[in-house]
């Protein structure tokens, strides 16, 4: 359940209490402005729209869990003063109230504070326009967190701008989070990079043995052979050619994903074979060899369309 306040009941605390002058003195000094949306709003016509009190909106202020910082506009050195703070701030900070009341936000930067999200925050506040930024800040103990903050110029009924409103959140956890999964990533690709150049090596590797092993002994066997066995040899031969080829190689990876057999008759195919003939150098039926064609046309995407096969495989 959402926790409840009984302003009547209960007597603010005394940063409470400050939340609650900071509420007033908005309408003491005018400031009555503010943006939304890019937009000029008025601040009194725009809170007349909800019926709920002032004291309510102050201590959604007080309550908030992330920290939210009211500064005085001089953007020049020293910088802006703290003129407020909520518990948010203490929590996220470590610093109590009266220990910055009257400083610069400055207190919060230190050596890794990006200098270019600084240059950019400048930039923006002297344009008198929302700032969103990230950036290591440093806690009062001097450890370091990650800030995600926005800030928001204040602006009285005439335009003038008064004040700033920084909300502020620690975003540590999630940016530990951002890297980890960065660092996964990092080592998946590595692992992907190593596994690319070990399948490199490996065809690379059947290529040579194929080439300098395989071939030459088969062409012994030729030599010492019968007239069927040369046939089946000289089939035996074209066909590990046929794998090692980069026709071969191209039409069997994964975008094709034909199996040997498949790379068999389909290189018989783009040399101009017949079904016919193919039947009669592999030994198998011409329904098979029709399964094959189907089977290819289907992998290479050429169901239902009128091209011819023998064609395409020759433009590969």
């Amino acid at each position: 359940m959402t926790r409840g306040v009984d302003l009547k009941r209960h007597p603010a605390s005394p940063n409470q209490q400050n939340c609650l002058s900071m509420a007033d003195k908005p309408r003491k000094m005018e400031v009555n402005v503010i943006r939304i949306a890019d937009d000029i709003v008025n601040m009194n016509e725009y809170n007349q729209k909800f019926d709920i009190p002032d004291e309510l909106l102050s201590s959604v202020v007080h309550f908030s869990q992330d920290s939210i910082i009211i500064t005085t506009r001089e953007l020049d050195p020293p910088g802006p003063q703290i003129l407020y703070v909520n518990p948010g701030f203490t929590r996220m900070t470590g610093y109590q109230p009266e220990e910055v009341l009257g400083k610069t936000p400055k207190i919060l930067q230190g050596p890794n504070t990006d200098q270019s999200v600084l240059h950019r925050l400048r930039r923006t506040l002297d344009a008198q326009e929302v700032f969103f930024g990230q950036a290591i800040n440093y806690r009062k103990d001097g450890s370091e967190f990650w800030n995600e903050w926005h800030i928001e110029p204040i602006l009285d009924d005439k335009g003038e701008l008064t004040h700033y409103v920084a909300i502020q959140r620690d975003i540590t956890e999630r940016k530990k989070n951002e890297q980890a999964i960065e660092q996964k990533n990092m080592a998946l690709r590595e692992i992907l990079e190593q596994i690319e150049i070990e399948k490199a090596r490996i065809k690379e590797g059947v290529v040579m043995n194929v080439e300098e092993v395989l071939i030459p002994a088969l062409k012994k066997m030729r030599r010492k052979g019968t007239k069927l066995d040369k046939k089946y040899i000289d089939i035996l031969e074209q066909n590990l050619k046929d794998l090692t080829s980069s026709f071969g190689i191209r039409v069997s990876e994964d975008h094709f994903k034909l199996s040997p057999r498949e790379v068999e008759i389909a290189n018989l195919i783009k040399n101009g074979v017949s079904s016919k003939e193919i039947v009669g150098m592999l030994n198998i039926s011409f329904k098979t060899v029709e399964t094959h064609r189907n089977r290819i046309r289907k992998k290479l995407g050429l169901v239902s369309k009128d091209i011819n096969l023998t064609t395409y495989l020759q433009s590969l």
